[in-house]
C-alpha cells in the first residue's frame, strides 16, 4: 500500500510541472496577411512641359457703332446674330432735310462762284483804266489825284477778287459738310463681322451719340489669362497653346502666344498672357471661358506617377509622401513634386527608375506593413 501511494505521488508530480512548463513558454503572435496592392514600376518618359491657362475669349474686332446724325430712323433690316460685310449699309436715318440743306449749299456755291467771276471782271477792268491813267498822266490829261483814285480802285478790285475766292472755298466747305451730313443718315458696318447687339428699331429717333449696334469680328479671337508670376519664364510668343471651351467638351482648339504682359499686377502677382486664336470654322465666341495649357518644351526623362498615389496635405504643396516596395513590405519615401498634369504629377526627387511604386492610396499602407503586389491595371497603367 505505502509504494502504491509513492507511485500515486509521483505521477502527480510530474503532472504538475508539465503543465506549467508547457504554461511558461511563450506563444509567438500571428503575422496578419500581407495587404494586396496595385503596383507599377517607375519608368522616364518623354514629359511635354506646360504652364496652365485660364481665361476668357475676346474678339479683337469689336465695334460699338453709334449715331453721327440726328433723325428718325426709317430702316434697320439686319437683325442680331445676322452676318455683315465691311461698309455695308445697315441704318438709314430720315434724310429729306439733309437733302434740302445739300441743294442750299450748293446754291451757295453758285453764288459765290459768280460773284467771285464778276470780282475777276472788275479787277480786268480797274486794271485796264490805271494803265490808261498812267498813259494819261504822262501827257498831261489827267492829274495825280486822278492816277491815285485809279490805283485805289486797281486795289480795291483785287481784294474782291480774294474776297469773292474765300467765300467760294467757305459756300464750298459747307456744302461738303452738308454731303457729309446727308452721308451719315446712313449708317455702315465699320468691319465684317456679326451684329451681336441691335440697341434700336425703326422708328427710334437718334443723335449723336446714340449707340446703334455691336458688330463683333469672331475669326480672330483671343484667350487672354492670368499667368502666375513664378510660372512667367519658360512663356515665349509664338509657342503653341491647347485649350478647350464648355460648349464643346472633348474638342482642343489651339492658338500661339502673342504677347507677355511686360508689367506684374502687384494685387495678383500675375501678368496677362494674350493668346491668338484662329477661328476660321466660326465654332468659337468671343465670351467664352477656356481652359488649357501653353506648350513651354519638352522633358526627356521624366518621372511621373499616378497623383491618386501622391499623399499630400493639400493641392498646392510640394512636399509629399508615397509607398515603393521593398522586400515584400512598403517603405515610405518623402519625394517632391514638379508639374501637374491630367491627373498625373511628376515627381523631381525621391523616386528613382525602377522603383515599385504602390500605386494607389490606402488607410492599410504604413512602413514596414507586408504586402502582396499586383500589377496596375486601367488607365493609370504604364507600358
Amino acid at each position: 500500500m505505502r509504494t502504491h501511494a509513492y507511485l500515486v505521488l509521483a505521477v502527480t508530480a510530474a503532472l504538475v510541472t508539465g503543465c506549467r512548463s508547457k504554461e511558461a513558454r511563450p506563444v509567438a503572435a500571428a503575422e496578419p496577411p500581407p495587404v494586396r496592392v496595385s503596383v507599377l514600376q517607375v519608368r522616364t518618359q518623354p514629359l511635354l512641359a506646360s504652364v496652365p491657362v485660364t481665361g476668357t475669349l475676346v474678339s479683337n474686332a469689336r465695334v460699338d457703332v453709334k449715331a453721327q446724325t440726328i433723325g428718325r430712323v426709317v430702316r434697320f433690316d439686319k437683325q442680331e446674330g445676322d452676318s455683315v460685310a465691311a461698309g455695308e449699309a445697315l441704318v438709314w436715318v430720315d434724310d429729306e432735310n439733309y437733302r434740302l440743306a445739300v441743294q442750299q449749299a450748293e446754291a451757295a456755291v453758285k453764288v459765290a462762284e459768280a460773284g467771285l467771276a464778276r470780282a475777276q471782271v472788275l479787277d480786268d477792268h480797274s486794271r485796264a483804266e490805271l494803265e490808261r491813267a498812267r498813259n494819261l498822266l504822262k501827257s498831261g490829261g489827267i492829274t495825280d489825284k486822278d492816277l491815285k483814285a485809279a490805283e485805289v480802285a486797281d486795289q480795291d478790285a483785287r481784294a474782291q477778287v480774294l474776297l469773292a475766292a474765300a467765300q467760294l472755298d467757305q459756300a464750298r466747305a459747307a456744302l461738303a459738310v452738308a454731303r457729309k451730313h446727308l452721308r451719315d443718315t446712313v449708317i455702315n458696318a465699320p468691319v465684317a463681322g456679326q451684329i451681336q447687339t441691335r440697341f434700336l428699331n425703326p422708328g427710334a429717333y437718334v443723335e449723336a451719340p446714340t449707340a446703334v449696334f455691336t458688330i463683333v469680328d469672331n475669326r480672330q479671337l483671343e484667350l487672354e489669362s492670368p499667368v502666375a508670376a513664378a510660372e512667367l519664364a519658360p512663356i515665349r510668343p509664338g509657342q503653341r497653346a491647347a485649350f478647350s471651351v464648355n460648349s464643346y467638351r472633348g474638342t482642343t482648339f489651339e492658338g500661339r502666344v502673342v504677347e507677355i504682359n511686360p508689367a506684374v499686377e502687384a494685387q495678383t502677382r500675375s501678368a496677362k498672357v494674350r493668346i491668338r486664336v484662329d477661328n476660321l470654322s466660326g465654332r468659337l465666341r468671343a465670351g467664352m471661358f477656356a481652359e488649357g495649357r501653353i506648350h513651354t518644351g519638352v522633358t526627356a526623362q521624366a518621372i511621373v506617377v499616378p497623383a491618386a498615389a501622391v499623399y499630400r496635405d493639400d493641392r498646392s504643396a510640394r512636399s509629399a509622401f508615397l509607398y515603393v516596395v521593398e522586400n515584400q513590405r512598403a517603405a515610405r519615401r518623402q519625394v517632391r513634386i514638379g508639374r501637374e498634369l491630367d491627373g498625373k504629377l511628376e515627381i523631381v526627387e525621391g523616386l528613382r527608375p525602377g522603383d515599385l511604386l504602390i500605386a494607389e492610396q490606402s488607410i492599410e499602407i504604413a512602413e514596414g506593413v507586408r504586402v502582396a503586389p499586383q500589377p496596375l491595371a486601367g488607365p493609370g497603367a504604364q507600358e
